[in-house]
Formats: structure tokens, C-alpha cells, sequence
């Protein structure tokens, strides 16, 4: 099996700066569609919304800019496919759903080099469209998984604005876990994938947020919520691995 890198590299994929990603751009863009992405994008990271998150996504989907895009995030990428590789169900991989799928990439992953069987959606139906054309088709009624992938899409649409959760003064506040959910939601955003799970199936739930009291606070909450929560991390990056409670 490929190095997490090798793989990332054999799909196109080349680290860059958040400038020579913009360069890259603008020379793929009329001077009106780079305005437009700007605009966009400074939207989406300003005020991130389902509305926002969808606008971006779309026209980065519908001007074929989703790798140029994950190069600016390679060494993010690369370490979550060493967790994957790390924390996959060791027995036979069987069907995958990855959620929020962007580029496909993580999804390529699991089916090029784990052998899964992959599905994928995306907010965006730009993005779900491409995902599609790609082989990566939304899941088939009544489908069940052996693995639900949520890698960086829960928690693009957020509401942290004064970063409360970060600070570590507030990791034993009783009021955590609801300031989780008001923030994040993620227990409201992880409930459709409840029935979607086979018998001891997992769902892998990675964000770029590299503090152990978030990650803790965020099981103790899950925990309430149905899920059995091990916290992975903090290598190769910081997630969480979730069950069903029996």
C-alpha cells in the first residue's frame, strides 16, 4: 500500500501555499470568476453556513478547482489517511460512506488502496454530481455501512465565532456539551448515520482542531447521545471513533 503521500501525489495532488493555490486560480479564471470566488470564499470562512458552505463548493465544483483547492491542504490530507491507515476495521473492508467528500480523495483512498466499496454525499450538489461521475454515487436506499467517514465536513458550518470552545478554562464547565451541539451540532448531524450503520460498524469523525479537551468534551457529549466514543489522536491527527451503544 502506498504512503500516505505517494498516494496523494499519484492523484495530482502537490502541496502548495494558500498563494499559489489563488495564482493557479486566477490563471483558470476570468477576472469576473476570480471576483466571484473571492467573494465567495471570504462569504463561506466569514459566515459559515449551509448557505455559504454550498455557494463555495458549487462554483469551486463547477470550475473544476476542488484538487487545486486540496493541495493547499496536503499535509491535512496526508495525515488523515495515516489515521485511516491506522484506525480502518481490521477485518475485510466491505461498503464505506464518506460524508462531505470534496474532492473524492479520502473516498479513493478507501477504495484504490483499502478496497472498500464507496459511496459519498456532499452539501453541494455541484460537488455530488462530480462525486458521481467518479464512481462515488450517493448511497442506495436502505444501504448499510461498515464505515462512515466524517473527515472535516462536520464541522465546516459552525457558529464558534469567539472560539469559547478552545479555551481550555472551559473544559470542565457543565455546560460544555451544549455549547458543543449549539455550536457544532454534531450529535443532530450525526443521528442520520445511526441508521445507517451495519452491526458494529464505526463512524470516524476527523476536525482540523488540535486540542485534547475539545476532543474529550466532544466524546463525553456523544456518549449522552447513543455512541460509544474512543478519542483518537492526537497521532497522526487528532478524531474520534464512534459506535453504537448496545
Amino acid at each position: 500500500m502506498d504512503s500516505p503521500v505517494d498516494f496523494l501525489r499519484s492523484l495530482g495532488i502537490e502541496p502548495m501555499t494558500w498563494e499559489e493555490v489563488l495564482r493557479r486560480i486566477e490563471s483558470r479564471l476570468s477576472p469576473q470568476e476570480t471576483a466571484a470566488f473571492a467573494r465567495l470564499h471570504r462569504g463561506f470562512t466569514a459566515y459559515p453556513t449551509e448557505h455559504t458552505c454550498r455557494a463555495f463548493y458549487d462554483f469551486a465544483a463547477r470550475h473544476d478547482l476542488l484538487t487545486l483547492l486540496a493541495s493547499h491542504r496536503f499535509d491535512r490530507l496526508a495525515s488523515l489517511l495515516a489515521s485511516l491507515r491506522e484506525h480502518i476495521a481490521p477485518q475485510a473492508p466491505g461498503p464505506a460512506l464518506d460524508v462531505g467528500a470534496g474532492a473524492g480523495l479520502l473516498a479513493a483512498w478507501l477504495r484504490d488502496a483499502a478496497g472498500f466499496t464507496v459511496s459519498a454525499v456532499d452539501l453541494s450538489p455541484a460537488v455530488a454530481e462530480r462525486l458521481g461521475a467518479a464512481g462515488f454515487a450517493a448511497p442506495a436506499p436502505g444501504a448499510t455501512f461498515d464505515l462512515v467517514l466524517c473527515a472535516d465536513s462536520l464541522g465546516e458550518i459552525n457558529a464558534d465565532e469567539d472560539d469559547w470552545l478552545s479555551d481550555p478554562a472551559h473544559a470542565d464547565d457543565p455546560g460544555f456539551g451544549d455549547e458543543l451541539e449549539a455550536r457544532y451540532g454534531f450529535s443532530h448531524k450525526l443521528m442520520p448515520y445511526k441508521n445507517l450503520l451495519k452491526p458494529g460498524g464505526v463512524v470516524l469523525v476527523y476536525e482540523p482542531i488540535g486540542l485534547a479537551h475539545f476532543w474529550a468534551g466532544a466524546a463525553r457529549h456523544l456518549q449522552g447521545a447513543g455512541w460509544t466514543a474512543e478519542v483518537l489522536g492526537p497521532d497522526p491527527t487528532w478524531g474520534m471513533r464512534l459506535g453504537l451503544k448496545v
